[in-house]
């Protein structure tokens, strides 16, 4: 090889070497612009959001998340330009996550008004006459012990009670003595413990209760066997009737029973009746189906059988007094009213 050859091998390296400096250093110069772009563009949209959001400020935990978000990506972009000014041969560029403290955000939960029903609880016009010998509903409790809280005070939390003035017992108390003394409707309500000394017989107690009263008096327009849930929270059914609060009420029904077809067509008329006249009265999930229970929870033995809870034992007795009260208005329409 010739010494021009080599002249001409060198300097073809060095113009090159030339070009691939430049090179580097304009791609350099163009990362920093881009940066420097973005920042920019980061600042005007940190101007033009707060306009926007003003005009949607009913809408304050989107704006909320709309300033995060933005801050966010800000502060991200500068971290990213430090590093790239303090490390300029670097290729890797660290970007650290914005973090808010609890404190930094705004927590706006929705908070659901119990809203007050104003509604008529009694009506005159149902009441008929009160025939003894014909009793046309019996109450019974296979759980009788079944207890709620004496007042709003009282955090003992007792869910099992012999007291029959703050057990379920005293809410068959009120049906009876309203449907009595306020429609004429005459009741059998039996008081027979069921649930004690064994617990696991209570329906096969309550169960004979209610084959003895068919035997003796035929056929009732209305069996009830009457407890009550065991929702920890009351709140869960609770409404407000006529400034009073009210425990809601439910009905438990079991599909395979021989007589769930005409026990189905009995409760969704009652389920109608209180939509009707007392909104929020009855739970939000009307009906809780079983498909056996134990013996049918004995609605295999009326036609007219069935199986309501009333409260939960956090209510407290006078809530579940309420509740008895409104209920005798919907047996008084179910039975008396016009068809």
């Amino acid at each position: 090889m010739s010494t021009k050859s080599i002249n001409n091998t060198t300097n073809v390296k060095k113009s090159s070497f030339i070009y691939s400096h430049k090179s580097n250093k304009s791609n350099k110069n163009s990362g920093i612009s881009f940066f420097i772009l973005t920042i920019l563009t980061a600042f005007l949209v940190c101007l033009i959001i707060p306009i926007n959001v003003k005009a949607i400020e009913n809408k304050k935990s989107n704006a909320n998340n709309i300033y995060v978000n933005v801050i966010d990506n800000t502060m991200s972009v500068i971290k990213c330009f430090s590093n790239e000014s303090q490390s300029a041969n670097n290729e890797d560029v660290s970007i650290n996550s914005f973090n808010l403290n609890n404190k930094d955000v705004i927590d706006s939960k929705t908070k659901v008004n119990n809203s007050n029903v104003n509604a008529t609880l009694y009506d005159p016009d149902l009441k008929g006459i009160l025939n003894n010998a014909k009793p046309r509903v019996l109450i019974y409790h296979s759980h009788t012990n079944e207890a709620y809280a004496t007042s709003d005070k009282d955090k003992s939390k007792t869910d099992r009670s012999g007291d029959q003035t703050r057990n379920v017992v005293a809410v068959g108390d009120v049906i009876t003595n309203s449907l009595e003394k306020n429609y004429g409707i005459s009741v059998i309500h039996d008081k027979n413990v069921n649930d004690k000394p064994n617990y696991d017989k209570a329906y096969q107690n309550s169960g004979a209760t209610l084959a003895k009263y068919i035997k003796k008096y035929g056929k009732f327009d209305l069996v009830i066997d009457l407890h009550r849930d065991s929702v920890v929270n009351k709140n869960e059914e609770l409404t407000k009737i006529n400034g009073q609060d009210v425990a809601q009420f439910m009905f438990v029904v079991t599909r395979q029973n021989p007589k769930y077809a005409k026990q189905k067509k009995l409760v969704d008329s009652m389920i109608g009746i209180s939509n009707k006249l007392f909104s929020g009265l009855i739970n939000k999930a009307p009906i809780l189906y079983h498909d056996y229970g134990i013996n049918f929870y004995n609605q295999g033995q009326s036609d007219n059988a069935m199986l309501i809870e009333v409260g939960t034992y956090t209510n407290s007795i006078f809530e579940v007094k309420n509740t008895g009260n409104y209920l005798s208005r919907i047996i008084a329409e179910q039975l008396n009213g016009k068809k």
